[in-house]
């Protein structure tokens, strides 16, 4: 359910960017005082505003505050967090499990994860009309092209759960479409044919953004306590929300048509994120079964010395 809700909420921005594409074609084409990109930025803008004025209207903070839900469906979904450990609504900021995120080599794991997948996935986002243009075509048809790139983004976030489903777990949907994304990247670097590096963008629009997706919420599977899951997510934000930045610093005007310092830097932090699945999954694996052999006595603990072990409790076991 978490993935499906992930995949969800992350192919939003490949189905914007299905509109957002023709539409920054007609304000290019159209002949006014302002600027091509001052036309962009006031009219997609001003759309972004108004429908962020909705937010505090349909968005809840907690179950318990939910409209949408009957009073049956929140206590039965209260009953279910109180079960998990994960009620923030009622409890209290938890320092010790705040400590216990800092430190976990786990949730740094995730972290370097979020970093590459966030600058492979970028590359569509932020540079796919500067390559589809680099190919010969105009920039009103690059812009108008970029829906067919973000609608197989769209296609990839909307897919990842049933992906993850056949696969078994997050961790080999992971490695998968990093392999997917790697051989886009090697393609474009192979070729210097613009039909060949318009497959590659294909290709890697596909299924670069998939980690993006897969890798948060294969964290909240694994993550327990009401405040270690959101420290470790504002970690993941925070640091792996990072990568784009790398990314814009590499596809540089002088390395057109072919992008190579762009594509191969992506194509490095891609193996990288390849390599730091494995390690967490073979991590994750271990501790699974050092847990399944072993007994640790909890009797001697209070309730909120319980409550602050999180996911190191020894009767949670973690997902691949």
């Amino acid at each position: 359910m978490v993935r499906r809700r992930m995949g969800f909420f992350f192919a939003s921005a490949g189905l914007g960017g299905i509109c957002v594409g023709p539409l920054c074609s007609i304000l290019t084409s159209m002949d006014t005082k302002w600027l091509p990109w001052q036309r962009i930025f006031v009219v997609i803008g001003a759309i972004s505003l108004l429908w962020s004025l909705l937010g505090p209207f349909v968005l809840a903070d907690y179950p318990d505050t939910a409209g949408f839900l009957s009073s049956d469906e929140r206590q039965l979904i209260l009953r279910i967090m109180e079960h998990q450990n994960t009620v923030a609504s009622s409890q209290q900021v938890r320092m010790a499990q705040v400590k216990m995120a800092l430190v976990d080599p786990k949730v740094w794991l995730w972290t370097v994860i979020d970093f590459c997948a966030n600058a492979a996935t970028q590359v569509n986002g932020m540079f796919g009309p500067s390559i589809i243009e680099s190919q010969g075509y105009s920039p009103q048809t690059a812009q108008a092209l970029t829906a067919l790139t973000n609608f197989m983004a769209f296609s990839g976030m909307a897919s990842i759960a049933y992906i993850a489903r056949i696969l078994r777990g997050s961790s080999t949907a992971i490695a998968l479409s990093n392999i997917l994304t790697m051989c886009g990247f090697m393609l474009a670097l192979c070729s210097s044919n613009p039909t060949v590096h318009m497959v590659a963008l294909f290709v890697f629009s596909f299924a670069s953004p998939q980690p993006a997706a897969h890798g948060p919420a294969w964290q909240m599977c694994n993550l327990q306590g009401n405040t270690k899951p959101a420290m470790a997510a504002a970690m993941s934000s925070a640091f792996g929300g990072l990568g784009p930045l790398a990314t814009a610093f590499v596809y540089r005007d002088e390395d057109r048509p072919k992008y190579t310092r762009g594509h191969l830097v992506c194509l490095l932090m891609t193996v990288l994120c390849f390599v730091v699945t494995l390690v967490l999954r073979r991590v994750l694996t271990k501790e699974n079964k050092r847990r399944d052999q072993g007994h640790v006595d909890l009797s001697e603990l209070t309730d909120e010395q319980i409550q602050d072990l999180a996911d190191n409790h020894p009767h949670f076991r973690y997902h691949l």
